[in-house]
């Protein structure tokens, strides 16, 4: 028996198959986000039902607060309709399969700790880059969710160098968000479609003048991010995840900031010390294979 993993987004609804020992048999087409829970709720409804017959249990991976006991989701993040929802209930009423909820960012952290790059690591940091910034924090070898389920929100962390009253772009989250940065490059060159990564990232590659300062700027922010998430946490290892994550030249680029860092402010690095930075093994399928782990543990307790 399979696990069915469903990780909404705030552009799109993935879902997948994966096995009982937490690998990827079978993707499905995305879909395009909901507009709000009626519509959601469909979604939900098209992407499960043929698969009932075949599914151990069904595990969600969304943005926002989640109660892990109840499955009840608060704030959702880019997806506010989901505020107080219970997946939990309303899945398990409709179906009777068990079902376990998770915030997109510990997910994908779950993913990497379980069979990616994560894997032996005692204390990392996975950060989720893709509408805002997603982020997983493993402690001694454990998820660490907080005490108020909220851990890894990095999001919502605050500019230092701007007054109040502050807008969603001033978060990091607006700020390293892959979406924004996409679109801002694609109407640098000129292209119709600005969510084309593709194109953009060929630009980069080629260091078109366009765009190639503002991708360094892009990676410098998140280099001083990672410096300054290392100075409370003190992690081995970070981990960049999301599409965009499987571009090569970010994380190069990323590192090589944090080389320049290194070499502008050498004092800090002497207390601070650099954490390794990579991609994720599972890119931009971590949080369903992460959100089917977390299901999995789930049902080994009970």
């Amino acid at each position: 028996m399979s696990f069915l993993a469903i990780d909404l987004g705030g552009t799109q609804f993935k879902s997948a198959l994966i096995s009982e020992d937490f690998q990827l048999e079978q993707s499905f087409p995305a879909r395009p986000s909901a507009r709000d829970l009626e519509d959601c709720q469909k979604l939900l409804q098209v992407m499960i039902e043929p698969h009932l017959e075949t599914i151990e249990g069904i595990a969600i991976s969304c943005p926002g607060t989640i109660d892990p006991v109840t499955g009840t989701v608060y704030n959702g993040g880019m997806l506010h309709y989901l505020d107080s929802f219970s997946f939990k209930d309303f899945l398990e009423q409709s179906y009777q399969k068990p079902v376990a909820v998770l915030n997109d960012g510990k997910a994908a952290v779950l993913a990497e700790l379980a069979s990616g790059n994560l894997k032996g690591v005692t204390n990392g940091l996975a950060m989720i880059v893709g509408t805002g910034l997603g982020g997983g924090i493993i402690i001694n070898g454990q998820l660490y969710q907080g005490s108020h389920f909220q851990a890894g929100e990095l999001t919502f962390a605050l500019p230092q160098d701007r007054m109040s009253p502050l807008s969603a772009a001033d978060l990091a989250g607006g700020a390293l968000s892959a979406v924004n940065f996409i679109a801002r490059c694609a109407k640098a060159l000129g292209l119709s479609d600005e969510q084309d990564g593709r194109a953009v990232f060929e630009a980069i590659k080629s260091k078109d003048e366009r765009v190639y300062p503002s991708f360094q700027h892009y990676c410098r922010h998140f280099a001083l991010q990672i410096n300054n998430l290392q100075s409370i946490l003190d992690v081995e290892r970070v981990v960049i995840g999301g599409g965009i994550s499987a571009q090569t030249i970010l994380i190069d680029e990323v590192n090589r900031q944090l080389d320049q860092l290194e070499t502008e402010e050498a004092w800090v690095f002497k207390v601070v010390k650099r954490p390794q930075v990579m991609a994720c093994f599972y890119h931009n399928s971590a949080n369903l294979i992460g959100a089917a782990y977390y299901l999995g543990q789930s049902l080994a307790k009970d």
